[in-house]
């Protein structure tokens, strides 16, 4: 099913322009930076969904649920550990140890969504796992804080991804990809939002420079809008197994686009990662 695939690919792509903006726009903090991206985020995917379904809602109660435990985990989270990983390390540097989660979510989908797992999505995937790991080794140092808290934020993101997407896989049973993106959202959000309000003040989100909020404005709309919903229609296409293998290509394209936007340095540890990330998604399709 070629669809399922392509739409993995694209939200891989969303990630990957997502991380860029994210990098540009952390200068706010790692739990601003998670509100913000969240509130546009929900903010498109609303005007979206009221423009093509007209405001109507057809959802269950666990399906709900589940969603919202998977946004819980993967936008919340997941999130704060991914904005507070990339205040520390380059992009380079964490998206690949991040997008080792496929291999997690593999062994979560067999256990709990009883998944069959063909031999050539774990072929391909595990190389896309060492070329993630390969592109990890080393990297330009220029503008990293702390590689040690880094990394070890990188894998607690991986690992909250991996439940987020089961999470979520069992909730897009009852509910349409686009309705999915949107629900997931708010309830989190609003969570984020009280927390933040007692720690901080109730106004504080709102006195950071104009260029934070356009930054990770458009970073949550490429990632959590167009992204979220394009891998939510993967995973209802090919599972979740599948899906989030394919998805594991982000890495090479978030170091080239780092490359090319951020001016991180390319060197044969990075090409060697490449190649290996490339050819375990070929080995999938």
């Amino acid at each position: 099913m070629i669809a399922g695939e392509l739409y993995a690919l694209a939200a891989a792509i969303c990630w990957s322009v997502a991380a860029v903006f994210y990098k540009k726009g952390i200068g706010a903090g790692a739990i601003p930076a998670v509100l913000i991206r969240t509130f546009f985020a929900m903010l498109f995917l609303l005007i979206l969904y009221i423009l093509l379904r007209g405001g109507h809602f057809d959802f269950t109660l666990a399906g709900f649920a589940f969603l919202n435990l998977g946004g819980l985990l993967r936008l919340i989270l997941g999130g704060a550990a991914y904005m507070k990983g990339l205040e520390n390390i380059s992009v380079s540097r964490f998206i690949p140890i991040l997008f080792t989660f496929p291999l997690l979510t593999i062994l979560l989908s067999a256990v709990l969504l009883d998944e069959k797992i063909r031999p050539e999505v774990i072929a391909g995937t595990v190389l896309i796992v060492i070329g993630v790991w390969i592109l990890s080794r080393e990297h330009n140092s220029r503008g990293e804080k702390n590689v040690r808290l880094g990394v070890s934020l990188a894998v607690l993101a991986a690992f909250l991804y991996a439940f987020s997407i089961v999470a979520t896989k069992t909730g897009l049973k009852d509910v349409d990809p686009l309705q999915s993106a949107l629900i997931s959202m708010p309830i989190p959000l609003a969570l984020l939002y009280f927390v933040y309000s007692i720690s901080e003040s109730p106004g504080a989100i709102f006195k950071f420079k104009k260029e934070a909020y356009i930054l990770l404005g458009l970073g949550g709309i490429a990632g959590m809008g167009f992204g979220s919903y394009f891998f939510f229609v993967s995973l209802t296409l090919i599972g979740a197994a599948k899906a989030t293998s394919l998805a594991a290509i982000t890495p090479f394209l978030s170091s080239m686009m780092a490359l090319v936007t951020l001016k991180e340095k390319l060197n044969p540890v990075l090409v060697l990662g490449t190649g290996a990330t490339i050819a375990g998604v070929w080995v999938i399709l």
